[in-house]
């Protein structure tokens, strides 16, 4: 999970620093298949080590942060883009995903994190 976050903050930086519109097709086409694969597995691995008696809160907290806060950032990023433009935006989005990837990676747990519930 850890190096597919890398790997994804690898393709946000690429597509931010795209210089055609071929290259940043590219990129975003990784940008998306990466992300929906994590996400997918997080929402998956949420599933699979939530108590029973605690799956709908465990689902609604992660469809919270996922969803329910991305457009409360939408003002903010449209603010820094037109500020300093879209690369450094990309380059600080990336940058955010890599520490996280960097974090799922260093922690052991999260390192071993199995579909299998053990």
């Amino acid at each position: 999970m850890g190096l597919g976050i890398v790997t994804g903050a690898a393709a946000l930086a690429a597509l931010g620093a795209a210089p055609t519109v071929g290259l940043a097709v590219l990129a975003a086409l990784a940008v998306g298949l990466l992300a929906g694969l994590g996400g997918a597995l997080l929402g998956a691995l949420a599933q699979t080590h939530a108590g029973p008696g605690h799956l709908g809160r465990v689902s609604s907290v992660t469809t919270l942060f996922t969803l329910g806060i991305a457009p409360l950032n939408y003002p903010v990023t449209g603010a820094v883009v037109a500020a300093w433009g879209t690369a450094p935006v990309y380059l600080a989005g990336a940058a955010l995903c890599a520490a996280a990837g960097v974090v799922a990676l260093s922690v052991p747990a999260l390192r071993r994190a199995s579909l299998s519930g053990a």
